[in-house]
């Protein structure tokens, strides 16, 4: 098989065509190669959408797609009270879109399908969106410190504008002009203000009329610089530390700086902090305390001695079942301590990975090449304890692959031609697949995992698909499914 070459995504295969459609001042938006012959472009049958509801004159759009991705999709605007598509068989998700200042009563989206006959007409019927008041009011904050709320609900109305909002204000209030829906907010936080009462989320429900107002209520005490400064770290190198107590507010906070020094601002009280290992460090001294906070900063240092050379141990990891060569890697965590530093990852094209650890009890995860499953040793915990773990064997099993052949008739000899296949999901296969593949032969054959595709012949410039299928789903389950074909025909 000859002249094999591999595609980039659907973007690069695929065209946008614009079309003028002598309905009002529809606009016909189809995705397709150009000249396909797929089931958005062999049009025998006819899906029709009327609206009811909008001022005359008004633009809405319906947008359709093939179940199946590759087949294609197409949106038609119109400022008639009809949208018409023609369609092949198959089956079709489709959505009327928004519309502002307007809501579709009942359904907005769903499926049909072709088979053989055209459908009934849908009926889409738009009311107007009415909108009420809804304010958000605070106290506690200093006077002109910006504030922000995030309001997420399903209000009547399918206006993403109206549904799905972020507010600010400097004012003590916030409004929002809202359909009727039931909403939950959330009040973003603010470095030296705390919430009270967990008044920073809630819901509420807008129902013919504006809602009580909501309260966010907010203690900004005065705050006090509590640093911490580290020595005998390299530069550059990650390190954290943990406070959590009461000063007339919660606390509970994580700090991590690749500086010398990590700075809290905290309210009179009482706090314990962490300073989190550092793996290749030794624990760090102080590691833990108490900090009483009484209208004064203070400052905290922090040491880091390097584990000495002989307190490091191997610790071995062995695979097989790879191919020569084929990259691999480990990464382990220690269980004991939190922050960025705690992690470290080793990587090869060889059997072994190496690792030199501390005393300390770890967890690690090995990851491979995603043509490969990780068929034993994948995951697991280990103590270094003055010794080295025994080695850890990891087995790699190769994800088996199945042939999927596209044949052609009525092309002559040596015409280049190309089939499409992608997965249909990013969870439907093993990896994702997105592939085009080409020939001058009557024959193209795909190497695939199992799981759900669609595909497409590409189109041939000069020739249509008049027999077979130019588009659909098919499904490779532990298995080469059967040979998809189709015939070509010089256009007339």
């Amino acid at each position: 098989m000859s002249g094999f070459s591999r595609g980039v995504g659907r973007a690069a295969a695929l065209v946008i065509v614009l079309a003028l459609v002598t309905v009002g001042v529809t606009t016909l938006v189809g995705l397709g190669s150009a000249g396909s012959s797929g089931p958005l472009a062999s049009t025998p049958y006819t899906v029709t959408f009327n609206e009811t509801g909008l001022p005359s004159g008004s633009v809405w759009a319906v947008h359709i797609a093939d179940v199946c991705s590759c087949g294609g999709s197409k949106t038609i605007k119109s400022n008639a009270s009809s949208i018409e598509f023609s369609v092949g068989n198959g089956t079709y998700n489709y959505n009327v879109q928004r519309v502002t200042g307007y809501y579709v009563v009942g359904v907005a989206h769903g499926t049909f399908n072709i088979s053989g006959a055209s459908l009934p007409t849908f009926k889409v019927l738009f009311d107007p969106v009415f909108t009420y008041l809804v304010q958000f009011g605070e106290t506690g904050l200093p006077g002109g410190t910006q504030w922000t709320v995030t309001v997420h609900g399903n209000g009547t109305g399918q206006l993403a504008a109206l549904e799905d909002l972020v507010g600010h204000s400097y004012a003590t209030t916030l409004d929002f002009m809202l359909p009727n829906g039931s909403y939950r907010y959330s009040v973003t936080p603010i470095n030296g203000s705390f919430f009270v009462a967990h008044s920073n989320k809630g819901t509420f429900v807008v129902a013919g009329g504006s809602p009580a107002p909501l309260s966010v209520v907010w203690t900004t005490p005065t705050a006090y610089a509590v640093t911490f400064t580290e020595k005998g770290l390299p530069a550059g190198m990650n390190w954290s530390v943990r406070v959590a107590g009461w000063g007339g507010v919660h606390v509970a906070e994580i700090l991590s700086s690749e500086t010398p020094n990590i700075t809290f601002y905290l309210p009179n009280g009482s706090y314990h902090y962490v300073v989190a290992e550092v793996i290749y460090f030794n624990t760090p001294t102080p590691s833990v305390g108490v900090i009483s906070v009484t209208n004064v900063s203070q400052s905290f240092n922090v040491g880091f001695t390097p584990v000495a050379p002989g307190a490091f141990y191997p610790v071995a990891f062995q695979e097989s079942g790879l191919a020569s060569g084929a990259h691999w890697w480990v990464r382990v965590t220690a269980t004991h301590t939190f922050g960025h530093s705690r992690t470290v990852s080793a990587s090869s094209n060889s059997t072994t990975i190496f690792l030199l650890l501390q005393n300390g009890t770890y967890r690690f995860v090995v990851h491979g090449q995603r043509t490969y499953t990780v068929s034993s040793g994948g995951m697991g915990n280990f103590t270094v304890l003055g010794a080295s773990p025994s080695v850890f064997l990891v087995g790699f099993t190769p994800i088996p692959t199945y042939t999927v052949t596209f044949s052609e008739t009525g092309l002559p000899n040596g015409t280049n031609w190309s089939v499409y296949v992608r997965s249909e999901s990013s969870s439907s296969t093993p990896w994702p697949i997105h592939l085009t593949l080409s020939s001058n032969n009557t024959t193209i054959i795909f190497s695939l995992p199992s799981g759900a595709y669609c595909f497409k012949f590409e189109a041939v410039p000069g020739y249509t698909i008049t027999t077979g299928v130019a588009s659909g789903p098919f499904t490779v389950s532990g298995g080469s499914p059967a040979p998809i074909s189709a015939g070509f025909s010089a256009k007339s």
